[in-house]
């Protein structure tokens, strides 16, 4: 654990405002001086409007500490109450013993009904984390801003030794940890947090049928950036369960837990509901099995075994025999609909035949972000696959209310649980779901992702859309790849241990020079 602290001194006239410049888990402790048994207020919070802290309704941080000033110049600690998730009757991680006690994400802190020098001390926590594992900078101002934000997201929210789903819950779900270890890999090769959050999950499930069919795919994820083989042979005694064989029906495809009566297990699509963009759900759904043929596939590369390639390789044949009307899959047995999750989940787990990729794509297209932030990373995953590189850029930088960079705009300095107020007001503002780009811009803008465990193989293939110019770290076990651009002509460093696979050609180690 990292501990940082930092200090602000003002001096007050009844009141004032303090800025840590972005929102940290942490505790603050403020020095003053009494006179004659002043009582003075403390609040902490993410949310400020015109230089005072907001109190709004939802999960956002606000608190507030009353207490007596004593006889001369004293350091008070600010009580922050120990943390209560949203939800009851799940386990949920403690604070490291580091912290000496309860933290809490905030930005701000007010001190009124103090008149004098008053010093205020924010310590924040941060896990194991080199900063300068990672760069990226590019010749677009506003997509190197959106880098960092995304980056530091993951920075802030890595602090209770697994992956958590926000302050709201302070718990690991596996949708979540897809995003955040992807993005934690791509900003520092640091494997510790991932194999402990997949740890979690042999005894701590949670709901969601596609959450639950991710498993496989971040153990699978896992391997291929960290090259350790012994902790994904230990999870292979459990995750054979994760693929759910208590709701296959004979055809092969899975049921809707909810409908089969199965407690605690249903299907999500995505969440907030509302971002499902009318998915019409019934008892045997697109995506869930499109999620299911990810995680059968996911379980063929972990073990080699070619009874779970030839089961993926059934569940694609049913899924395309049932569900896809003129090269359009439908969102359930019975439907007519195609929602934007449909059409997304057809590429993203290769459920699609390639003549019908530019109908696909011309659909995505017309949908725009007609998902949630968690939908956002697999829409642009597919986006990159289905050759919308114009789309996907569009979308990373777009400035809307259902984007990263609106984000910025509301004043978040951590990824929110949602695109904003309006969209789910009852959100948390330290949610790592929301920090995609993270990861998209690595390994899909740059193009650089590992092919073969430990990162021992790689492909380079950045989007057209990439900017002109542009400059990638990105770490591995072996030491960082490098790769920048200028123009047409651009140098990549391929470390030892490595091959980089670039237009059908392996490098070996050194440095080469790429054309575009």
């Amino acid at each position: 654990m990292k501990k940082i602290i930092e200090e602000q001194t003002k001096e007050l006239r009844g009141a004032g405002f303090f800025d840590f410049g972005r929102a940290a888990y942490g505790t603050l402790e403020v020095e003053l001086e009494a006179r004659c048994g002043e009582h003075v207020e403390l609040v902490i919070g993410e949310c400020a409007e015109n230089g005072s802290i907001l109190h709004r309704h939802g999960w956002t941080t606000f608190m507030l500490d009353r207490f007596a000033l004593k006889p001369g110049r004293r350091t008070y600690k600010f009580h922050i109450p120990p943390h209560l998730p949203a939800y009851g009757g799940m386990k949920h991680p403690a604070v490291p013993a580091e912290c000496g006690g309860e933290i809490a994400p905030f930005r701000y802190a007010e001190l009124n009904h103090y008149y004098g020098t008053a010093t205020l001390r924010r310590t924040v926590w941060f896990d194991d984390w080199e900063d300068d594992a990672s760069v990226f900078r590019s010749s677009d101002p506003e997509l190197d801003e959106l880098w960092e934000f995304c980056k530091y997201s993951i920075k802030a929210t890595n602090v209770f030794g697994v992956y958590i789903d926000g302050e709201r819950e302070r718990l690991p779900y596996e949708a979540d940890s897809y995003i955040d270890q992807l993005g934690h890999f791509c900003c520092d090769a640091n494997y510790k947090t991932a194999r402990n959050t997949i740890d979690f999950f042999e005894t701590c499930p949670t709901w969601p049928t596609e959450w639950r069919l991710l498993t496989p795919v971040l153990a699978r994820d896992y391997w291929l950036y960290s090259g350790d083989r012994a902790s994904v042979d230990r999870w292979l005694r459990w995750l054979p369960a994760r693929l759910l064989p208590e709701t296959a029906g004979p055809d092969g495809l899975l049921r809707n837990g909810a409908k089969l009566g199965i407690p605690g297990l249903r299907d999500i699509i995505d969440w907030p509901e509302h971002d499902r963009d009318g998915y019409e759900l019934a008892e045997c759904n697109f995506v869930p099995n499109a999620y299911y043929h990810g995680a059968l596939a996911a379980m063929y590369e972990l073990t080699g075994d070619e009874n779970y390639r030839r089961r993926a390789a059934g569940v694609r044949k049913t899924l395309r025999e049932k569900f896809f009307r003129d090269g359009m899959p439908v969102d359930s047995l019975g439907s007519s609909h195609t929602s934007l999750h449909s059409a997304v989940f057809a590429l993203r787990f290769g459920i699609a035949e390639e003549p019908e990729i530019p109908l696909l794509a011309e659909f995505i297209r017309s949908k725009g972000m007609a998902c949630s932030v968690y939908g956002a990373q697999f829409l642009l995953e597919a986006c990159a696959s289905a050759g919308l590189d114009d789309h996907f850029y569009a979308l990373l930088t777009s400035k809307g209310e259902r984007s990263w960079l609106g984000m910025l705009a509301q004043g978040s300095t951590v990824t929110m649980e949602s695109w904003g107020e309006e969209d789910k007001p009852f959100q948390d503002w330290t949610h790592a779901w929301g920090a995609a780009p993270a990861n998209l811009i690595p390994r899909h803008l740059a193009g650089i992702r590992p092919l073969a465990p430990g990162f021992s193989k790689f492909t380079v293939a950045p989007l057209r859309t990439a900017p002109e110019r542009f400059y990638l770290r990105a770490p591995t076990t072996h030491g960082p790849v490098e790769l920048e651009f200028s123009g047409k002509s651009g140098k990549l460093t391929v470390p030892e241990g490595t091959q980089a696979l670039r237009n059908g050609r392996l490098l070996a180690p050194g440095v080469h020079t790429v054309e575009r």
